[in-house]
């Protein structure tokens, strides 16, 4: 079995940023007993790089099939990875990272992200499921 981490990044609606975080890390502990699921982390992003808000979901799973079981599982429930309205079949918003949106929000200009996940807290911006092909553990 190959170990398997999934990314979600997010912006949280600039109204409820420190809920939107909260709301994360309440909903990552909440997977704890499904089976295979190992844990994971809820990231900020600090060097201002990007949006306001931007965070970080990462899920770890013993293996692809461990992950795969969870999805069935939340897909008709208020939650992160998937929209509040499931019948929203929108694209990741992850162009707004690359297009000018950021400049133009530095300026003051409205971030223009549909915050569709989490009841209502969340814009999902880009998505990652990746099996682990190699892991370093540093020795100090």
């Amino acid at each position: 079995m190959t170990k398997r981490r999934d990314l979600f990044i997010f912006v949280a609606n600039p109204e409820k940023g420190e809920e939107a975080r909260a709301y994360l890390s309440d909903w990552l502990r909440e997977l704890d007993g499904h089976p295979g699921y190992l844990g994971g982390a809820v990231l900020k992003e600090t060097a201002g790089e990007l949006f306001d808000n931007t965070l970080v979901l990462a899920l770890d799973f013993e293996s692809t099939e461990a992950a795969r079981a969870l999805w069935p599982k939340i897909e008709n429930t208020v939650n992160p990875l998937y929209p509040d309205d499931k019948s929203d079949k929108t694209p990741d918003q992850g162009p707004a990272f690359f297009d000018g949106t950021a400049k133009a929000a530095a300026e003051g200009g409205q971030l223009p992200l549909k915050y569709t996940r989490g009841n209502g807290m969340l814009a999902r911006m880009l998505h990652i499921h990746a099996e682990a092909v190699d892991e370093y553990a540093a020795a100090s």
